[in-house]
């Protein structure tokens, strides 16, 4: 949990860039609305922020250190049921899954905040949440600490030190 949160101050500096480009297009746009639909709201912070940290988290665990950058100063790195390093496809799959709540939540905040409050968004905003709680009961009860999206994608989380 503490490589997470170390790891989380690289996406909020990078949340943080976002925000700025975004009030610096809209100054520069005069308030222009690019995308009005929740849909295209949702994709493009799909695109812009979902994706890359996805891509962060596969790309460093899948790399030579087996860690990301949170993981690296807590003495941590994930491997596959063999102890080896993860093959490509469950560095995504694993982060993919990881990141799943937080698409979730995304989808279902933008479009009530963009005025649907369908019974749909706010059951998808609470499965989200929903989600999170059962990953971190996992890791907390799983012999092995095994969050469900390890479990799935068959990795551990090992100590290095």
């Amino acid at each position: 949990m503490v490589a997470f949160a170390l790891d989380f101050l690289i996406i909020a500096a990078y949340i943080l860039v976002l925000l700025g480009l975004g009030f610096g297009l809209n100054a520069v746009t005069g308030g222009i609305a690019l995308f009005s639909s929740p849909l295209a709201v949702d994709l493009m912070a799909f695109v812009v922020l979902v994706v890359p940290v996805v891509l962060y988290f596969a790309l460093q665990e899948g790399s030579s250190h087996q860690a990301t950058w949170g993981k690296r100063r807590m003495k941590l790195m994930v491997v596959n049921r063999q102890g080896n390093r993860m093959r490509p496809w469950q560095t995504l799959f694993r982060s993919f899954l990881k990141f799943l709540p937080w698409q979730l939540a995304h989808t279902s905040v933008i479009n009530m905040w963009l005025g649907n409050q369908a019974t749909i968004f706010k059951v998808g905003a609470l499965t989200a949440q929903g989600l999170v709680i059962i990953f971190i009961i996992g890791i907390w009860f799983n012999k092995k600490h095994q969050a469900p999206y390890d479990l799935a994608a068959g990795t551990y989380v090992v100590s290095t030190g």
